[in-house]
């Protein structure tokens, strides 16, 4: 950040007045009678900064040398630090720019609303609304928004400022459009086939090679936490919920949904980016399949079994599913993290490169047999005159398994199982299930 602005302080018989310069982390404000900096401050979510933009004489108020102090300045001067500020430190007047309005979702601990800008009553943004009263502790909260502020992904949420207002943090982000995956399965909005499945973890892992470049750790990959939009017509996947996530090697604790949790997280071993590929791979059996990959009947069962990672992927042979795509799920959800596919060689995997330039080759074909019948039945009373091997090209060729949805929930084999995805909740654990309690919470770092 770079700036170089004009505020002053009022005082009795003369005001003082100061260059505003922020640049590395750094608000320095020096005295231009002098040359030399009156107050440094250290920016930081603990730094909080009140404005002042009702009055004629706009401001902004912040505590230095333990005295909170008013600096008067231009309105442009202070539209200018706000903007340059605000994924920097807290805010401390949300109401003065925003309005809350339409309610849109519940979490452990948050609300989440549409807001409106209160200059011009747009809404594009949405607020996650948590009460200081509900953190054990606010360096939590801290440590995802040293995250937000990194994003720079089309595939990830746009965070914009945070506010801390009589006792609720806001963090206010992009709204993103579309539905979670977890809705999708448990309603059957869109149709399933293996070309949207294969879209949408080529996105995903696109996403993976970004956090990895920045080294950042997800933690808590699932169906509730991907977002598919078909409204545009460039159809879109987008990766939210970044409460659990960390930059790598800080805080290996234990967290994420019971059901979609790497086994090293769960035998409280050291972890690194692997975490995230193994929780893929849970969501990318659950798009394949429409099944949880770990069942039972209360959530400790579920971590139980997540646990142990011992996977029974017979079924995927009952489906039309290419075994290109059974080898990368295979890989993927390799127990063992020093062994599972790395995001790199996954993005080079056949399923994700050859399946789909072979699905084009199919559609090309079908469009030039359709053009011309007489030819295209010529065409294959040749093809069949060929080695059985060319006859079952033909045949590999004419159906296409990317166009095709995947089996009804019907027709699936009906496997013992819970309806999945549930964060951790301690108070739905059975009181018998105290191992897990403790587990769970437990932190390693």
């Amino acid at each position: 950040m770079n700036s170089d602005f004009i505020c002053f302080r009022k005082h009795l018989f003369k005001d003082s007045i100061y260059q505003i310069d922020i640049q590395n982390e750094q608000l320095r404000l020096t005295d231009i009678t002098s040359g030399k900096p009156k107050y440094i401050i250290q920016l930081d979510w603990s730094v909080e900064i009140s404005w002042n933009i009702t009055n004629q004489e706009q401001a902004f108020g912040l505590k230095v040398n333990q005295k909170f102090k008013w600096f008067y300045a231009k309105s442009q001067t202070i539209q200018n630090m706000k903007k340059q500020l605000q994924k920097h430190v807290t805010s401390t007047d949300f109401n003065l720019f925003y309005t809350l309005t339409t309610h849109q979702s519940k979490g452990q601990n948050l609300n989440e609303y549409e807001v409106l800008y209160k200059t011009d009553n747009t809404v594009d943004l949405v607020a996650k609304c948590i009460q200081k009263d509900q953190l054990d502790d606010q360096n939590i909260i801290f440590g995802e928004l040293n995250i937000l502020k990194l994003l720079n992904h089309p595939s990830l949420p746009v965070f914009e400022e945070f506010f801390f207002t009589q006792g609720t943090y806001y963090i206010i982000m992009e709204k993103i459009q579309g539905e979670k995956l977890s809705t999708i399965l448990n309603t059957s909005k869109i149709s399933l086939n293996l070309r949207l499945i294969q879209s949408i973890i080529l996105e995903c892992l696109q996403v993976l090679q970004y956090l990895e470049s920045i080294q950042v750790l997800h933690r808590d990959i699932s169906p509730d936490n991907i977002i598919y939009d078909q409204q545009n017509k460039k159809k879109t996947v987008k990766l939210i919920n970044f409460s659990n996530s960390v930059k790598f090697g800080t805080g290996l604790k234990i967290c994420g949904t019971p059901g979609y949790i790497a086994p090293e997280i769960l035998l409280e071993q050291q972890y690194g980016y692997e975490c995230d590929m193994f929780s893929l791979g849970c969501v990318f059996y659950k798009l394949l399949v429409k099944k949880d990959l770990f069942n039972g009947n209360t959530l400790a069962e579920i971590l139980q079994e997540n646990k142990k990672c011992i996977l029974n992927l017979k079924n995927l042979q009952l489906f039309r599913i290419p075994n290109s795509a059974q080898d990368l799920l295979i890989r993927m959800l390799e127990a063992n993290p020093k062994q599972r596919i790395s995001v790199f060689q996954a993005l080079k995997h056949p399923f994700i490169n050859d399946s789909l330039k072979l699905s084009i080759s199919n559609q090309n074909s079908q469009r030039n047999f359709n053009q011309n019948r007489s030819e295209r039945n010529i065409i294959k009373k040749d093809l069949l005159s060929f080695h059985s091997e060319k006859q079952k090209f033909v045949d590999e060729l004419e159906e296409d398994y990317f166009q095709n949805e995947l089996p009804p929930m019907c027709e699936i084999p009906v496997m013992n199982s819970v309806k999945g995805g549930q964060r951790i909740n301690f108070d739905s654990i059975d009181d018998n299930d105290t191992k897990f309690r403790s587990v769970i919470s437990k932190s390693t770092g």
